[in-house]
């Protein structure tokens, strides 16, 4: 039982011991931040720097022999403005020039900025502090400001497209002397501007004067453009009145055209249904004057031809026939004894029928 209980206590000094020893011996580099290593003494290496950087993780730290130094490797941000809660340092900061028109100008910046990849060790070795850097960025950004705003004239804040312009020269002008320095400029942004309040006065009056200018002058092309929207609408009048007359005449010609085309063609309609009507009345007048000179040719010939029977045998028998026809027995008393009606020949013989005829039938 001791021997289990001494192994435990050995086992348990062995790791307290060695967490001791590992914290001892080294340096733990937070994510997001660079470590730079110095060597203090020459006992193991050269003395001084160590002429590399050391990321996130684990790293040797020999006691007394080294000693480390961290620098932020993220993106950081500078901002130099009025207000005292968005302000890098404590109390107001912000860029105050005089413009080249000579009024006072309060420009807030905001500036990107981060340690140059694999030169936080240089950077070390030129500032010799881990925030110095910091205060370097600080004053050569405010000079590089105050050097270029100062070239802009007061209007020119106003103007979005030149505050970007002037704030792209700053950047180009931060990457040359903070370059040096190993340190990157990302970008540098004009937040908020405010001007002089006797600026802000006179640029009031000026704008409210330069509105003023304006509106007289489009009330005079109002006018103006009354004057020609008058003169157009009496063209468009008169030219509606000629386009109106126009079609009048127009309508007119047309109708007097069908008008003259109509009777034209009822009158060749009228002379051809004359003509035909004309054409029609002649045959017929000459077939009716054909026909009646044929009727009367036809009754001459039939009475000469009745004349001519008439004088002949044909002609006797005829006479008896219609003097037949003509005895009305209602007014005559004949004797049937002395008449017999029913003797056809004797009847004949009274009537003049001569014998040959009677024969013949």
């Amino acid at each position: 039982m001791k021997v289990l209980k001494s192994f435990s206590i050995g086992i348990i000094i062995f790791l307290v011991g060695s967490w001791l020893i590992f914290n001892f011996v080294t340096a733990y580099v937070p994510i997001g931040m660079t470590g730079v290593r110095t060597q203090e003494y020459a006992l193991i290496g050269s003395k001084g720097v160590v002429q590399k950087d050391f990321g996130a993780g684990w790293h040797r730290n020999l006691g007394p022999i080294d000693s480390w130094v961290l620098f932020d490797s993220l993106v950081q941000t500078l901002e130099m403005t009025r207000r005292p809660d968005r302000d890098s340092i404590k109390g107001r900061d912000d860029i105050q020039v005089q413009s080249a028109d000579g009024y006072a100008v309060s420009v807030d910046v905001t500036m990107k900025y981060r340690i140059m990849d694999g030169k936080a060790h240089n950077l070390y070795e030129d500032t010799g502090s881990g925030i110095k850097y910091k205060t370097i960025v600080r004053n050569e950004a405010q000079k590089a400001c105050i050097a270029l705003f100062g070239t802009m004239k007061t209007e020119d804040f106003y103007i979005p497209v030149e505050r970007r312009k002037k704030a792209e020269d700053v950047k180009q002008l931060l990457k040359k002397s903070l370059g040096d320095n190993f340190v990157e400029i990302i970008d540098v942004l004009i937040r908020d501007v405010q001007f002089d309040p006797e600026y802000e006065n006179k640029i009031r009056t000026k704008k409210l004067a330069d509105q003023e200018v304006e509106l007289n002058k489009s009330m005079a092309r109002s006018a103006e453009m009354k004057g020609k929207t008058q003169l157009i609408e009496a063209e468009s009048k008169k030219l509606v009145n000629i386009i109106t007359k126009e079609k009048e005449a127009a309508l007119v010609r047309m109708q007097a055209e069908t008008d003259r085309e109509t009777t034209k063609i009822k009158a060749e309609y009228e002379r051809y249904v004359t003509e035909k009507k004309a054409d029609a009345d002649l045959i017929a007048a000459t077939n009716e004057a054909e026909g009646t000179l044929l009727l009367k040719t036809s009754e001459a010939e039939g009475e000469r031809l009745r004349n001519r029977a008439m004088r002949g045998v044909g002609g006797r028998i005829i006479v008896a026939l219609e003097a037949a026809k003509n005895i009305n027995l209602s007014d005559v008393t004949i004797s049937t004894i002395n008449t017999d009606f029913l003797d056809l020949d004797k009847m004949a013989d009274k009537l003049g029928v001569p014998e040959q005829k009677r024969r013949i039938r």
